[in-house]
C-alpha cells in the first residue's frame, strides 16, 4: 500500500513539472542575487522548505511530551523492579 502510495505521489509530482516547465526568475531579497529556474522547482522547493520547518517545529514543540513519557517510563520500570523485589521477598520460604 505503501509503495502505491509513493507511486502515485511520484505520478503527481512529474505531471506538476511536466505542466509548469515556465522559466521564473528569482531574486534574493537582500542581495543583488538572481536565479532562473522552472516553476515547478520553485513550487517543489517552496513545498520541501516548509515541510522541514514544519518538521523542526513539531520536534521543538513535542519535546516537552517526550521528556515526560521518559520520566514515565523511567517511573514505570523503577516501580516493576520494585515489585519484583518485593514479590521475590514474600515468595521465600522461611526458615523456621
Amino acid at each position: 500500500m505503501n509503495t502505491f502510495i509513493a507511486a502515485l505521489v511520484a505520478v503527481l509530482v512529474v505531471l506538476f513539472a511536466v505542466s509548469n516547465r515556465t522559466q521564473v526568475t528569482m531574486q534574493v531579497w537582500p542581495l543583488s542575487y538572481q536565479i532562473s529556474m522552472g516553476l515547478y522547482a520553485v513550487i517543489l522547493w517552496a513545498v520541501f522548505i516548509g515541510l522541514i520547518i514544519g518538521l523542526i517545529i513539531a520536534w521543538v514543540m513535542g519535546s516537552s511530551r517526550r521528556r515526560e513519557l521518559r520520566e514515565i517510563r523511567r517511573r514505570v520500570r523503577d516501580l516493576e523492579q520494585s515489585l519484583s523485589r518485593t514479590q521475590s521477598l514474600s515468595t521465600k520460604p522461611s526458615g523456621g
